[in-house]
């Protein structure tokens, strides 16, 4: 059985920093992380420009941005489908 206890080799600060447990940060989570603080202000201004660019009335907006955040949404579980192959 592996000691669990500081040893003189290591400190418990190195031990917990420099630790490779399998979560270390991937490029994956980092995309994922992009998504979920980038996709609702871009959508949301991608919604009102269609309105700005005479596409559609006021009224128009919210349900266009549903229907782009739905969009989104499914792009992401469907590329999340594809690169994991599940």
């Amino acid at each position: 059985m592996a000691r669990d206890i500081p040893t003189e080799e290591k400190s418990v600060r190195e031990r917990g920093t420099y630790a490779n447990d399998g979560n270390d940060p991937t490029l994956a989570s980092y995309l994922s992380s992009l998504f979920f603080l980038l996709s609702v202000p871009t959508l949301v201004t991608v919604a009102y420009g269609g309105y700005w660019a005479g596409l559609y009335a006021e009224s128009t907006v919210v349900p266009a941005f549903a229907g782009l955040l739905v969009a989104a949404i499914a792009a992401a579980f469907a590329v999340m489908h594809y690169r994991t192959g599940r």
